[in-house]
């Protein structure tokens, strides 16, 4: 999830024109809804409505959406090209600040395609330039919904394309919104000395032409980075001074974001009581305006605070909440639609390049007829060449989907690219080994076969459960299983992640074995026998190094005494038991993922059973805790 406090403040000025006084907009909305009765329906009630909801597109999104549809109406039934891109436009931007990223994404593509015509077919350059802009607004706002989606790559494509087109029409504060944005790209990136230098470059430029809104929001975003960067009273410094500027334009979007981002830095600032306040007030000014996100972002910071003040029944509720409306707003379905409106909006404007061919293939059809012979000449040697392309895509996907079977997506990306893949150091990886019981007996009653074909189904189990997390399998030796979270892309949920993973193993090794091969029962022609699969697992966290070794038979793996160690705990643990390290137990602890660190109440916590200082093979003593789940 991106952070509610950067991505709304920045498309509270890239939506369109600079707005330096809200206050005064607030008034003039007052004034122009007074005048919209006397108007008649053509273009100047169509541009008063989509002023309106312009205005109001910050506090009210729900009403500025029903003015803009207004607009809309009017504008198509007089054939008002402009009104209606501005409508689209408007209305697709109070969708983000609701958090309905897929109906956004609609509005925006179609009001692209309206100013991308306006361009083509407008021969007044006054009219050409409003295009223009409005396309240079629009692919600034698809960015931010992209963003919003963690979909870095389609974000900068229309960074890109928002950037070309303002500095073209020589829109020096139109560039400062996208300068904002390339430094919340770089502090996803955590080059955060990158992004402050871009940040400061739009807020140089929003002092300059007067932009209090702008200015908030730059402030807004150097608190951001400030806060992962550890300064939490300078954060706290650039969150208030944003506050107070929202505050005096009385923009609410921006005070809740801005009380968010307080709250948080109060729990950072051990102000826990305080942050509860100021989280909750943020929470009712996001719940008054609709604000998925705000309210989400909330959720989090509550959970967070609870947790502090132990309060561990309260911080699984509120940590509850927040899952579910993140859920909402990065799920699947909503993703879909994204990428089917995308590739239909490509597909027709691809469609309608054609059709400008064919309508000049028409005035040379003549032409046309006298090539048809040369062309149905090459035909069989096209379709030869057709045939032999397709079956070269088929087999070069299935070289890359067994690739993708051994390498992670992105070390694969730069073998193919390099021809070798870089070591990486990761400072926290949590790994995880599983071992079982007696499995030389095991191996002893069963023939080659069957033992085979009993891992083969007990490890794909293995895989279908981690999967269902940011955990990559690493290997199997013999009836060893290594898997790791944390990599190949870095996280701080990897010790929760891979914990729960476990506690799915260890579920379905004690209730869902009835379903293997052969059953716990085996029977051959002399004698029955019984088979008592029974696991250990153990895990630990702390730096890794990964990497592929091999030329021949490629294989990503991990090493380092993180790897050791979470071994020995595989070794130092007992059967139907999950065994961690103290350092996973920390990592564990100071996770706001952790529902329960004590089980008084709530089912689906943890509980944890210190077994203190174990001894452990070549390691000396390590603290040691078995971890189960309250059901």
């Amino acid at each position: 999830m991106k952070l509610f406090s950067t991505s709304f403040l920045i498309i509270l000025f890239s939506s369109g024109s600079i707005i330096t006084s809200f206050g005064q907009s607030s008034s003039s909305i007052d004034s122009l809804g007074q005048k919209l009765n006397t108007l008649p329906e053509d273009t100047s009630k169509v541009n008063a409505l989509n002023d309106i909801a312009f205005k109001l597109r910050n506090n009210k999104p729900d009403q500025a959406f029903q003015y803009a549809s207004q607009a809309l109406a009017i504008a198509e039934k007089h054939h008002y090209t402009y009104g209606i891109a501005d409508a689209l436009k408007i209305m697709g931007t109070t969708q983000h600040y609701k958090g309905n990223y897929g109906e956004a994404i609609g509005y925006f593509l179609k009001s692209l395609k309206i100013f991308e015509e306006l361009c083509k077919t407008s021969s007044n350059e006054k009219s050409i330039r409003a295009a223009k802009k409005g396309m240079a607004s629009v692919y600034n706002n698809m960015g931010l919904v992209y963003y919003a989606q963690n979909n870095n790559e389609k974000a900068i494509e229309n960074y890109a394309n928002a950037m070309n087109l303002k500095e073209e029409l020589g829109d020096k504060a139109g560039v400062a919104s996208t300068l904002s944005n390339l430094g919340l790209m770089y502090y996803d990136m955590k080059q955060y000395e990158k992004a402050i230098e871009y940040i400061n470059k739009a807020l140089k430029i929003h002092k300059e032409f007067g932009n209090q809104m702008g200015v908030a929001a730059s402030y807004s975003l150097l608190g951001d980075v400030y806060d992962v960067m550890e300064n939490f009273e300078t954060a706290m410094k650039y969150f208030l001074d944003a506050l107070a500027i929202h505050e005096k334009l009385e923009v609410k979007y921006g005070i809740a974001a801005n009380l968010t981002s307080i709250g948080v830095a109060q729990i950072h600032l051990k102000k826990y009581h305080e942050a509860i306040e100021t989280l909750n007030n943020a929470f009712d000014l996001s719940k008054e305006m609709g604000s998925k996100e705000g309210t989400s972002e909330c959720y989090q910071g509550l959970s967070r605070a609870y947790f502090n003040l132990n309060d561990f029944k309260r911080a699984y509720e509120y940590h509850k909440l927040y899952s579910e409306t993140k859920d909402s707003l990065l799920n699947e379905e909503s993703s879909r639609q994204i990428a089917e409106m995308q590739t239909k909006y490509e597909t027709e404007k691809k469609e309608q390049q054609i059709h400008l061919l064919n309508k000049e293939g028409e005035l040379q059809k003549s032409e046309v007829r006298r090539q048809k012979i040369i062309i149905w000449s090459v035909v069989s040697g096209l379709l030869i060449v057709v045939v032999l392309s397709l079956f070269i895509i088929k087999e070069r996907r299935k070289s890359e989907k067994l690739l993708l079977n051994i390498l992670p997506a992105e070390t694969a990306k730069e073998l193919k690219a390099n021809g070798k893949a870089k070591a990486k150091q990761y400072e926290q990886v949590t790994v995880m080994f599983t071992d079982f019981k007696g499995f030389t007996t095991i191996a002893e009653k069963l023939s080659a076969e069957e033992l085979v074909s009993e891992l083969d189904f007990l490890f794909k189990k293995f895989d279908e459960i981690i999967y269902k997390y940011p955990i990559e399998k690493i290997k199997t030796i013999g009836d060893a299983y290594m898997c790791a979270g944390g990599l190949p892309t870095a996280n701080n949920t990897n010790a929760m992640d891979v914990v729960k993973a476990a506690m799915e193993i260890q579920e379905f090794m004690q209730n869902g074995l009835q379903s293997t091969v052969y059953g716990l029962q085996l029977k051959d022609n002399r004698k029955q026998e019984t088979v008592d699969w029974k696991l250990r697992i153990g895990i630990h966290t702390g730096p890794v190094t990964a990497g592929v070794v091999g030329d021949k038979k490629f294989a990503y793996d991990i090493w380092g005494d993180t790897v050791n160690t979470a071994s020995r705990m595989e070794s130092s643990g007992e059967a139907g038991k999950i065994n961690i390290s103290g350092a996973t137990y920390l990592a564990l602890k100071e996770s706001p993922l952790l529902p329960l660190l004590k089980g008084e109440s709530a089912s689906g916590g943890f509980a944890f059973t210190h077994r203190g200082k174990i001894p452990a093979k070549n390691k000396g003593e390590i603290e040691m805790y078995f971890v189960e789940q309250i059901v």
